[in-house]
């Protein structure tokens, strides 16, 4: 979401009108859920997917239809049900019969794709975006009149954008008091908004950096992780070798590593040094943060040898049990970039579950 709205305020920046494409609606079996987007620029610019294949080629189609500013009339012999506007339109997309034998799709459910021209107007909204995406927020998008879409965005502290109904205000307060992540349409009084809410980006905290670190922090950043790599070696803590980081951080020693970055529940600390004796350094000051995941690499042997260092020093055995070490998913990895992976896989396991 945060190189979406990025790219969509740099070309708004440029007096630019985009189309934005988000699925509002899924039934059954089908490539991307409620909440999946995508912008698309005049040029041909593509940021984020709802699925790929031949569905996506059609909403492509039609957001390069909306931004020539065609009048589309057509509707496609029961397939695609469309609602025209000036500025949106829905494409309700039954992904059976000839949508599914023309692209291999087996996935036999149904989408309504929103489709919106966004012009430099909004421009101040989308910056208003980016400023609240460290925090929890809701984006509400009330899609009763197609001519203009109207757009709020809540936080705890704020609301932005279009004026809401109170119960619709209230939903969005609760979804983020309860940290329910979920998307939903919602008919209030004759109008119909689309609820989403958006946690804080996720935070990879990688501790170390050697062989292992370099590519999970790679990997981590295509499947959306924002990484902080420390280490107290300048050679192994520089952006050059670690360009996909959020930031490396040179720390003087492994005490007291955490203490500037507030690891919190959407944190993910990966424990990676040179050493068992900074290993268990680093473990012990992660248990006392609240992130919301704590691994650590090494083998039964090692892991049995901190376990009872940290038992002897007062660790309580509840704290202890959530950390997964041996880290990473058991695919029998060896090279650096396999153990990556196995990490990063794990990680998104915890995400999703």
């Amino acid at each position: 979401m945060h190189s979406l709205l990025t790219q969509a305020c740099k070309l708004l920046e440029n007096n630019e009108t985009i189309c934005l494409a988000v699925v509002i609606h899924q039934e059954g079996s089908t490539p991307r859920g409620a909440g999946s987007r995508m912008l698309v620029s005049k040029n041909g610019l593509v940021v984020g997917t709802i699925g790929g294949g031949l569905v996506e080629g059609m909403v492509l189609e039609e957001c390069q239809k909306i931004l020539k500013n065609e009048q589309i009339n057509s509707q496609a012999s029961g397939q695609a049900n469309e609602q025209v506007s000036s500025q949106a339109k829905i494409l309700d997309l039954n992904l059976s019969g000839t949508i599914a034998a023309q692209s291999d799709m087996i996935c036999g459910g149904n989408l309504r794709v929103l489709i919106e021209a966004i012009t430099p107007a909004k421009l101040d909204f989308f910056k208003a975006l980016i400023r609240i995406m460290q925090k929890d927020w809701v984006l509400i998008t009330d899609i009763t009149c197609k001519n203009e879409l109207q757009y709020s965005a809540v936080t705890t502290e704020e609301t932005i954008g279009a004026k809401l109904p109170t119960l619709i205000l209230n939903k969005a307060r609760e979804l983020i008091l309860n940290r329910i992540e979920k998307t939903e349409l919602l008919f209030l009084e004759g109008r119909e908004f689309f609820i989403e809410h958006f946690t804080p980006p996720l935070r990879m905290i990688i501790v170390g950096g050697g062989h292992v670190s370099r590519p999970t922090s790679q990997i981590a950043d295509l499947a959306g992780f924002q990484t902080i790599v420390l280490d107290d070696r300048p050679e192994f803590s520089n952006a050059e070798r670690f360009p996909w980081a959020e930031s490396v951080l040179t720390i003087p020693n492994f005490e007291d590593c955490f203490i500037k970055l507030n690891p919190d529940n959407y944190t993910y600390i990966v424990i990676v040094t040179r050493g068992h004796l900074h290993d268990a350094t680093v473990l012990q000051q992660a248990l006392a943060t609240k992130a919301g995941y704590i691994g650590m690499i090494g083998s039964k042997r090692k892991r049995k040898d901190v376990y009872d260092t940290l038992r002897s020093q007062g660790v309580s055995e509840e704290l202890i049990q959530p950390v997964r070490c041996p880290i990473g998913l058991d695919i029998n990895a060896e090279t650096p970039e396999e153990i990556a992976v196995s990490i990063v896989a794990q990680c998104i396991a915890h995400r999703r579950s």
